[in-house]
């Protein structure tokens, strides 16, 4: 009995040495999934552009949105169906390659590495949903942009429905094969903080890249976000990382010869939507993404603002919060033990 007890005790403090060590081993924010699940780090070093592909762009508000609009809408797109040469799953499959296992590519909500596989077993996620474009998007053109499509789980695509982005307090949390991957509640949306910048990021892209090409049907980016406030507070606080800049080098040079400027150029955002935010968000866009262009910190992980409300799987909390499960769940079976001694006693 005695053996028996210290074991579990040892198992208990060998379970919180165990979590608790990403606490300490590492000074990067890493969402923590469980490890059951096929899982990838969440973080990729923050990025910078460094190319020619925007010379002569210039300017604020609606001229540089023209400008843009000329110089990023794609001359062409994948077809949306199919698993062949040119479809858009060839071609995700690339763009989304996981850097560290080419024979992976990531997913977007849940950030994980999975093997690549043409068939139907995934979908092609609508980041912007086709319920919510005035019936633009489609299969076609900016339904089929690879810098809009984005690989998910079937189960999570229909989970997340057509919800709006938007900032979430309690509700449902949202898990699939064991990971966490956003928050639902009222109609609303929201992701893990890793990927809130892509998502924003991705929105600004598809309404300045098909402005021209829908005018009037174009709908608003209040139609796909709680506000442009949340949207442009998502790019600001998850930044652009290297995988979006690897999904933009890829654009260029495959079937589309296009990038995401807000990816590139972050900017840009404050630059073209600035009259539609309030001003202290307005001062926050400005003094993160100056004019003179932005600079990351070298090293840096994607996402370098802790959440704020307490659903972005900060390591610190939850390495916490998993060593304090580990010593209740030991306690519970020493506790168990003793009762069952004293019975047979």
């Amino acid at each position: 009995m005695k053996k028996k007890l210290i074991s579990l005790f040892l198992c208990a403090f060998g379970a919180i040495g165990a979590v608790s060590y990403g606490l300490f081993a590492k000074t990067s924010v890493d969402e923590v999934k469980p490890v059951l699940a096929a899982s990838h780090p969440a973080n990729f070093d923050l990025y910078a552009y460094s190319g020619n592909y925007y010379d002569g762009i210039s300017g604020t508000g609606d001229s540089l949105r023209s400008a843009l609009t000329t110089k990023i809408h794609p001359t062409s797109v994948p077809t949306y169906g199919g698993k062949g040469s040119g479809t858009l799953a060839e071609h995700l499959q690339k763009a989304d390659e996981d850097p560290t296992n080419s024979s992976n590519m990531i997913y977007l909500y849940t950030r994980d590495s999975v093997k690549k596989n043409a068939a139907g077993s995934w979908n092609r996620e609508h980041v912007w949903p086709q319920s919510l474009s005035n019936n633009c998007w489609g299969q076609g053109r900016a339904g089929a942009d690879l810098l809009h499509i984005r690989p998910t789980y079937n189960t999570t695509n229909s989970t997340r429905s057509n919800d709006l982005y938007g900032e979430v307090s309690g509700g449902s949390t949202r898990v699939y094969n064991g990971i966490t991957y956003g928050y639902s509640s009222g109609g609303y949306f929201m992701p893990l903080d890793s990927v809130k910048g892509d998502v924003a990021r991705i929105c600004m892209y598809v309404w300045v890249a098909y402005h021209d090409e829908y005018l009037t049907r174009l709908p608003a980016l209040t139609k796909v976000f709680q506000s442009v406030d949340v949207l442009m507070t998502w790019h600001l606080q998850d930044k652009p990382d290297v995988m979006e800049g690897r999904r933009n080098n890829y654009a260029e040079t495959s079937i589309q010869h296009n990038r995401n400027p807000f990816v590139d150029h972050p900017e840009y955002a404050w630059k073209i939507f600035g009259n539609q935010l309030s001003q202290s968000v307005y001062n926050q866009a400005v003094a993160t993404y100056p004019e003179s262009g932005y600079t990351p910190t070298p090293g840096g992980g994607g996402d370098v603002t802790p959440a704020t409300n307490g659903c972005g799987g900060n390591v610190a909390t939850t390495s916490i919060t998993l060593s304090a499960i580990a010593l209740v769940g030991a306690t519970t079976l020493f506790v168990k033990e003793i009762a069952k001694k004293k019975k047979e006693n």
